[in-house]
């Protein structure tokens, strides 16, 4: 018997295709599990910088390569289209989504690069991702990643987008800052440096104050969105901000 796939790897007599769809939270981790995939899988298609999957799927289907990688927040709102387009086309290939999410507190305090001052996310597009967030995690064909998980296991991340993808990858995940391919756009990433797991709480940090209290009036379910996405126990955290 002869098989079409050997050792999980990326040739075989029967290519294995897969498109890894990156997407969730703004200043969640997106560009960088963009950044670690496009380093692991160097001969993936990928494209180095922001590309909707929808796009990327109409260019490059049929395509020649084992493998897709594109990244865009926003494809959060596009998975249903995605998974669609992947059906009409008759292929075998299967859209793998990874949704990236992180403490809300992080993502709303998240100081835009090009804007001093100006915070990168608002309330409504926070919440209009939420709500999405909720829909599509329950497909079987969702890999959430968590930006804690990035920073803290990065091998159960690599591990779990092997399993999505079956590809194994050229690379540990975790030499991303190593190899950055040439074409890569690091901009949104504002330099490449190994892990911190520092990062982690900024929220924290006393210049964020007032903008956690705002964040408490303009999204009173805060408190009970930390609960349900397992970031704080309780409500109590909120008594050091009145």
């Amino acid at each position: 018997m002869i098989l079409g796939i050997i050792d999980r790897g990326w040739f075989g007599l029967v290519p294995l295709q897969a498109h890894l769809v990156i997407c969730g939270f703004p200043r969640s981790g997106t560009t960088l599990l963009q950044l670690m995939a496009e380093t692991a899988y160097p001969r993936a298609r990928s494209f180095g910088r922001e590309r909707s999957g929808l796009g990327a799927a109409q260019r490059h289907l049929p395509g020649r390569w084992p493998l897709i990688i594109s990244k865009r927040p926003d494809d959060i709102f596009w998975v249903d289209e995605i998974r669609e387009m992947y059906r009409a086309r008759g292929t075998r290939t299967r859209p793998r989504f990874v949704v990236c999410v992180r403490d809300p507190r992080a993502v709303l305090t998240s100081i835009h690069n090009n804007e001093p001052g100006q915070y990168y996310v608002s309330v409504e597009r926070w919440r209009a991702i939420y709500d999405h967030y909720r829909y599509v995690r329950t497909f079987d064909d969702i890999v959430v990643v968590e930006y804690g998980d990035l920073v803290l296991d990065l091998p159960k991340v690599q591990q779990d987008l092997e399993a999505a993808t079956g590809l194994k990858p050229d690379r540990p995940f975790a030499d991303y800052h190593n190899a950055v391919p040439g074409r890569f756009d690091v901009g949104a990433l504002n330099g490449v440096r190994p892990l911190d797991p520092a990062n982690l709480h900024k929220w924290k940090e006393p210049r964020h104050r007032a903008r956690i209290q705002q964040l408490l009036r303009e999204l009173p379910e805060l408190p009970d969105r930390l609960i349900e996405m397992g970031y704080e126990p309780d409500a109590q955290w909120v008594a050091g901000y009145v």
